[in-house]
Parts: C-alpha cells; sequence; structure tokens
C-alpha cells in the first residue's frame, strides 16, 4: 500500500508516494502541508530512507545496543 502526502480539505486525495524517493514526510517552507522528501532512497529500516533521514534511526540503534 502506497503512502499518501499533502492530504487536506482541498485536496483530500493528496499525492501517492513516489516509490524512489525517502518516505519522510517533511514541509517546506513555501509550504503549509507536508509532502514527501525529495532525496532518493536506500538507507536506514528497509532502505525506506535518505541518508539525512536515516540518521536518527542509527542513533536509536546505538541507544538500544549500550543498554544490553
Amino acid at each position: 500500500m502506497k503512502r499518501v502526502y499533502g492530504q487536506w480539505s482541498g485536496n483530500p486525495r493528496g499525492y501517492l508516494e513516489d516509490e524512489t524517493l525517502c518516505v519522510e514526510a517533511v514541509r517546506r517552507e513555501r509550504d503549509w502541508w507536508n509532502s514527501q522528501c525529495s532525496r532518493k532512497r536506500g538507507y536506514g529500516p528497509d532502505g525506506l530512507y535518505c541518508k539525512q533521514h536515516a540518521k536518527r534511526f542509527e542513533v536509536k540503534d546505538e541507544q538500544d545496543q549500550s543498554q544490553r
């Protein structure tokens, strides 16, 4: 099932996920709704994130390992 971005009352269908791009929802300066990150995938869980957004998962993994 594809994710939907930019859904709001003026655009109830939103925009379907581009499966080549990062799945993170981001807010751009010029918009007031969330849209899909425009960077390419390949990092993080299941390779769904760009390098920048995958970093927050790396920190969590390091914390989990240090608690063991």
